[in-house]
């Protein structure tokens, strides 16, 4: 999908202001004011997907204003400011004037009129629109609209899938937009989330606990890849990677820690004794019987055999009475 950008490079010095203007308030919806209308320089670039807009912005030191008029003609959507560099100042109606610096975002209501001014040269910043629909079920929003937030790790992971996004979006087939526009709320019911702990990100919590169970019924398979288990459930390798990142792991990670229990498990099974270690081994995806070996013992101190000897013990071995 292709992105609409303008910046005032590529227009004439006497219509600089106006040319621009004429085109950021279509895609905007925003008035711009310069300090210095000689000097300006401002850079802009939309992409629209479907349940999402992405948009990146440069801007010289001037007022952007949404006004009446222009808010009311908008989509009833929540706009979130990544600030990259610089600064803004932002007045919403019903809510305080704020300072937006590097390391903050703002939650906009976009059907809210305000005023937005640049204060440092070259100030830049990063937005995501998403329909007010995505995060409408989530306790406490509103105590997140017209306010500054702190960058928070999940803040920043939205961030980042954003940007990358948006950097590989004319990239992508229309079926990997609709995707990744899936996931970008998946991504951002996880930021709101983090500061209210009751309605968790449920829609990602669900999509792991399925593909946990895939993985399950999957340990067998020496070639059970990310990209195999992504292309199941109709998501990116990347979107996978991430998933599991929430949870302090690695995909791999998970599948080597899943087939080494259940190794040890049938290790310990009296209707597994006459098994050999190698098969236990490739029932349980190892394809490698050295390797098995090294991430056995890593993970229990002992060597496959070692453990069946010690269950062989156990169960000779009379209880007390």
């Amino acid at each position: 999908m292709a992105i609409i950008s303008v910046t005032t490079s590529e227009l004439t010095s006497r219509a600089r202001v106006s040319a621009f203007q004429e085109t950021v308030a279509t895609l905007c919806r925003l008035e711009f004011s310069p300090d210095d209308p000689e000097t300006f320089r401002s850079s802009t670039a939309i992409g629209v997907m479907p349940e999402a807009m992405l948009a990146w912005g440069r801007h010289s030191q001037c007022a952007a204003e949404r006004t009446p008029e222009l808010a009311a003609g908008g989509s009833d959507n929540v706009m979130i400011h990544f600030m990259r560099r610089g600064a803004f100042q932002m007045h919403q109606t019903g809510g305080p004037d704020v300072i937006c610096e590097s390391g903050h975002v703002y939650i906009d209501p976009n059907e809210v009129a305000g005023t937005s001014r640049f204060l440092a040269e070259g100030t830049e910043a990063f937005y995501i629109s998403l329909p007010r629909s995505t995060v409408a079920g989530l306790r406490g929003i509103n105590d997140h609209l017209r306010l500054r937030v702190d960058a928070t790790p999940q803040w920043r992971l939205l961030q980042c899938y954003g940007e990358a996004l948006f950097a590989d979006m004319d990239m992508l087939t229309p079926e990997q937009i609709a995707l990744s526009s899936r996931h970008l709320q998946d991504l951002a019911i996880s930021a709101f989330s983090a500061r209210d702990p009751g309605p968790l990100a449920e829609t990602m919590a669900a999509r792991l606990r399925l593909i946990k169970e895939d993985i399950a019924s999957l340990l067998h398979q020496p070639d059970l890849t990310p990209e195999l288990i992504a292309a199941r459930h109709g998501i990116s390798s990347r979107y996978l990677r991430m998933i599991f990142a929430s949870e302090a792991t690695t995909f791999r990670a998970y599948v080597l820690q899943q087939r080494l229990h259940r190794a040890h498990a049938t290790l310990w099974d009296p209707a597994a004794i006459m098994r050999t270690i190698s098969d236990v081994a490739g029932a349980t995806g190892f394809s490698d019987l050295s390797w098995f070996n090294q991430s056995y013992r890593r993970r229990y101190g002992q060597s496959p055999r070692e453990t069946r000897a010690e269950a062989m013990t156990a169960r000779l071995t009379p209880s007390p009475d």
